[in-house]
């Protein structure tokens, strides 16, 4: 992918202030690409701490790190996340998408580099993490992956994918005080709008809840 163009030439962008669950809260990231026909941005917070961890991680392991707050397997990877103070980021990019079907270390790389340019005149000094300086760990925000965004040594920036038929889902977390966020849709897309089709993205985040989400079956999965 060359980094100097944008990923899309036409993105629709979601600023989803709904309070939500953290059943919820991945039940929409999933609903959202299950009927994305366009590459759709959703930014969001959390209306109540909580702790999402990643779909290959073991409960028990992450129980021994968080204690007995409320946590949420996702349906992406990465690690353990503490949710509250952040920007959370979905992006679901369709497989009718060019950028779908390239690899995932690209598309992680691209999409990272398209929000250094966004938030760089926020914190001075970030950066793509380099190969060398990645380290192996539970927790995401100690455990700096390659092309993650820091400033100095602190990780400020980090993300997991999920490839599925209908295309490639990004989850993301972005920690620093008062983030651009006007900045982050037009940093992604040549041409950006509103996302319109919000009803049957809730109808489907709601049946996701209910029927995956929610039950103890899903967080205790490994």
């Amino acid at each position: 992918m060359d980094p100097v163009k944008k990923l899309f030439p036409l993105m629709q962008f979601w600023s989803d202030l709904s309070p939500r669950t953290p059943a919820g809260q991945m039940a929409c990231d999933e609903a959202l690409l299950r009927l994305a026909g366009l590459p759709v941005l959703r930014l969001y917070r959390w209306s109540a701490p909580a702790v999402t961890f990643g779909y290959a991680q073991r409960l028990a392991v992450v129980r021994s790190i968080v204690g007995d707050r409320p946590l949420m397997r996702r349906w992406s990877g990465g690690g353990v996340v503490d949710h509250g103070s952040d920007l959370t980021l979905a992006l679901a990019i369709p497989s009718s998408s060019e950028v779908a079907r390239g690899g995932s270390s690209g598309i992680y790389r691209a999409i990272h580099e398209a929000l250094l340019g966004a938030i760089r005149s926020a914190v001075p000094g970030l950066r793509l993490v380099t190969p060398e300086e990645c380290r192996c760990g539970a927790v995401c925000f100690q455990s700096p992956v390659q092309c993650d965004i820091v400033a100095g040594a602190v990780k400020l920036c980090g993300g997991a994918l999920r490839r599925s038929r209908e295309g490639v889902l990004y989850q993301g977390s972005l920690v620093i005080e008062n983030p651009p966020e006007q900045n982050i849709p037009a940093s992604l897309s040549e041409v950006c709008s509103v996302f319109q089709n919000t009803a049957p993205v809730e109808c489907e985040a709601r049946r996701l809840e209910v029927e995956k989400y929610s039950l103890p079956g899903w967080v205790d999965l490994r």
